[in-house]
């Protein structure tokens, strides 16, 4: 059976195989990705002054976490944990 193309975003695979080479390639290297990470929660913590753990420990799986800032700050903690877990 032949795999009819693909568009996504206007460009054309010719397969979901030629897709998912195509993502891979473009991937940032895992260091990279904790690098834009850190600078990201160092922008959270110098506006609200607290740590990103101090901030976990006190508003994760509280309502405040709902506060859009809060919880967007509250994933990109969550991604940092998941992405230097993988590293040990």
């Amino acid at each position: 059976m032949t795999e009819k193309p693909l568009t996504i975003g206007g460009v054309t695979f010719k397969s979901f195989e030629d897709f998912a080479e195509d993502v891979k390639r473009r991937q940032l290297p895992k260091g990279e990705v904790i690098k834009r990470v850190k600078q990201r929660l160092a922008t959270f913590e110098n506006t609200y002054g607290m740590t990103s753990k101090a901030f976990y420990r006190t508003i994760a799986g509280t309502p405040a976490e709902d506060e859009p800032h809060y919880l967007e700050w509250k994933i990109e903690y969550e991604s940092y944990l998941r992405l230097t877990r993988e590293e040990e």
